[in-house]
């Protein structure tokens, strides 16, 4: 039996980080940084972020599924600022635009015999 006090359940959304996201949260976890969400409200959250033993609240909240967006978009900040690997950008490929080239003109020559 329990204490009767059953807590309701509280929907912060799924996401699935890229591998590179996991690769960054992994790093830092093992480099003592550690970014988890803290509750405003059932359906609101804070950052709370602990470098070294420091600890900071980002100064905006979150709602559902955004929280694990921004919690991941601070593990690759730090995993991209600390870890000495080379950040490599991600390019959007340029457009190509097809130009239609002007075909010259057929010249026509009519010599008056």
């Amino acid at each position: 039996m329990g204490s009767g006090n059953k807590k309701g359940v509280i929907d912060m959304g799924n996401y699935a980080p890229t591998s590179r996201e996991q690769l960054a949260k992994d790093w830092c976890i093992k480099n003592k940084i550690y970014v988890s969400p803290t509750a405003k409200s059932a359906s609101e959250w804070y950052l709370t972020i602990t470098n070294n033993n420091k600890v900071t609240q980002s100064p905006l909240y979150y709602k559902k599924v955004e929280i694990w967006k921004e919690l991941f978009k601070f593990y690759t900040y730090y995993y991209d600022k600390y870890s000495g690997a080379e950040v490599i950008k991600k390019v959007e490929p340029k457009k190509v635009i097809k130009e239609e080239i002007e075909k010259p003109k057929q010249i026509i020559n009519y010599e008056l015999f």
